[in-house]
């Protein structure tokens, strides 16, 4: 009795193992489905070679609550086979398990109502059954013909030859296993005497219907298949992969990996042997973490030796199970050679680039320059650096519609340097020139940042100054004329004095302007007929070296 306990328990934790370990559900269902297969015929035996009745009746019991599981068993089998099984609903699996759970405490409260089968004289080796025992059987047959629907249902829909071949054999099976169970019962339940009995007929069926299983298994590679695919996917990848435990131990690794680097299986995976690639730490914090939290996700890249130094990206990633164990850890490499080849390229490409760049920064800012300055030569006067004649007349547009705008009074004042053709021809036009930028240097420095100072042609000049009333322009032009009048001006052969005579326009009623009329050349005109020849004139006709003032109206 006791070996038969035990007997029990190594069963049930067969069945421990089997349930809880992380392989196929196919794998899990086909297992225990042939567990139950061969408890009917093995507690039978037990049954012929035990006397003690009470023993046969444990035996007895157990062989009929593995047949009450072996019809659930095929329910689940068949929507495993048929691949139903991932959409099914646990409570729709629990609701399934009911009859067999039932069927299976009838059958262990037997000896307490007898409802279910009644020991001969000669003990459970021959009995007669009850009500309970064809409630068994219904729920068996229920069992098996719902299974086999689902396989039928399957047959009509799948494409697959093999597939089709699978399920035929299946199919033939369980009706193998019914027909000759449906018999055993009608014979010695129904038609033989009480006294005889005729074995083995319900163990047959179970050897026709595990021999299909087997054949279905073998022939059409039904298991083998799944890990064969598994296998050819992981050895196709283009990524490299290890995995090994928690001793560093290679469990496996693909092909891929195996081309990069030199491992096999029960090898030791020593990650301080590959050369850190350059730039990234390596030796330090990394091996510090690789060694201590195995938990952690670490990545880094390598450099492989081989004929040519192959840059991996390495991807280090932990493995736990169900219960967040740590079982080892998964190593992937990928091969990143020729993109960090074209990352060299493209930053010797940036790098060219920039430089590019700055030559051509350069060369703008050489050619803002060259354009600044080609753009104040074409309004400035070569010799003096004032503004030229064009400047002056294009900006006194502008500057004449504001004032009209804006009703901002202004002046131009009319500056002739005094017996400068005797200077010329005295002491030579480079001496003149010489004069001519002194003076400039004399007449900015009475001039504010809005004046515009600019030579007319000539020993002549023309200065606009905005914001001044009549009063403010003449003194103004006295303070220039006397400054000149007091100071001399350095030239090739020495100092020289010059006097200037000015001749003034002031514009005070602005709004009276009329643009249309072309104010500007009417102003221009008046200025260099009446000023020119009245006022400057009268200027000479006094010494020279004085102004001549006038309001414009």
């Amino acid at each position: 009795m006791v070996d038969f306990y035990v007997f029990v328990i190594l069963v049930a934790l067969f069945m421990y193992v089997l349930v809880v370990n992380d392989i196929t559900v196919l794998y899990k269902a086909y297992l225990v489905f042939h567990y139950l297969l061969g408890m009917w015929p093995f507690c039978n035996f037990l049954i012929n070679v035990t006397p003690d009745q009470q023993l046969q009746w444990v035996f007895l019991s157990a062989a009929f609550v593995s047949l009450c599981f072996l019809g659930f068993g095929w329910h689940i089998f068949a929507l495993v086979l048929t691949g139903k099984i991932k959409n099914v609903k646990k409570a729709y699996l629990y609701l399934w398990a009911v009859p067999a759970v039932f069927c299976s405490l009838l059958v262990i409260t037997n000896p307490w109502h007898f409802l279910f089968a009644k020991p001969s004289l000669n003990g459970w080796a021959t009995r007669t059954y009850g009500p309970f025992f064809w409630l068994f059987v219904f729920s068996i047959i229920i069992y098996f013909i719902v299974g086999g629907a689902l396989m039928i249902y399957e047959l009509a829909t799948v494409s697959e030859k093999n597939k089709k071949k699978q399920l035929m054999l299946c199919i033939w099976g369980v009706v193998s296993f019914l027909a000759l169970s449906i018999t055993d019962v009608l014979l010695n339940a129904f038609i033989l005497p009480e006294t005889v009995v005729v074995p083995g007929l319900t163990s047959s069926g179970l050897i026709i219907l595990a021999i299909c299983f087997v054949v279905a298994i073998q022939k059409y590679d039904l298991f083998k298949i799944v890990s064969i695919a598994q296998r050819e996917v992981i050895d196709s990848m283009a990524t490299g992969m290890v995995i090994i435990d928690k001793n560093e131990v290679v469990l496996d690794i693909n092909k891929s990996a195996g081309r990069l680097i030199n491992l096999q299986p029960g090898h030791v995976f020593n990650v301080g042997e590959f050369y850190p690639a350059s730039g990234i730490e390596f030796d330090g914090e990394f091996l510090e973490e690789y060694g201590g939290d195995k938990s952690k996700i670490l990545q880094t890249e390598i450099i492989i030796n081989q004929e040519q130094p192959r840059h991996v990206a390495m991807n280090i990633s932990p493995v736990f199970d169900h219960k967040k164990n740590l079982l080892g850890r998964s190593i992937t490499l990928n091969d990143v050679t020729e993109l960090r080849g074209l990352i060299e390229k493209i930053n010797e490409n940036n790098e060219t680039l920039k430089l590019q760049n700055e030559e051509l920064l350069q060369f703008q800012s050489k050619l803002y320059k060259a354009n600044r300055k080609l753009e104040q030569m074409s309004i400035t006067d070569a010799l003096t650096g004032c503004y030229n004649k064009r400047y002056i007349l294009n900006q006194l547009d502008y500057e004449i519609a504001a004032a009209r705008r804006y009703s901002i009074p202004f002046s131009l004042m009319l500056l002739d340097l005094d017996k400068f053709k005797l200077i010329n021809d005295t002491y030579g036009h480079l001496a003149g020139d010489d004069v001519l930028r002194g003076v400039v240097d004399i007449v900015n420095k009475n001039l504010r940042r809005s004046d515009i100072l600019a030579r007319f042609g000539g020993e002549e000049f023309i200065i606009y100054i905005p914001h001044i009333d009549h009063d403010g322009a003449v003194a103004l032009a006295n303070r220039i004329r006397s400054m000149l009048e007091n100071q001399t001006v350095k030239t090739m052969i020495g100092e020289l004095s010059v006097t200037i005579s000015i001749g003034l326009i002031s514009v005070i009623k602005v709004e009276s302007i009329n643009i249309e009329e072309d104010f500007l050349k009417d102003l221009l005109a008046r200025a260099d007929n009446a000023l020119a020849d009245n006022a400057l004139y009268e200027a000479k006709l006094n010494g020279r070296n004085c102004i001549v003032a006038e309001v414009f109206d």
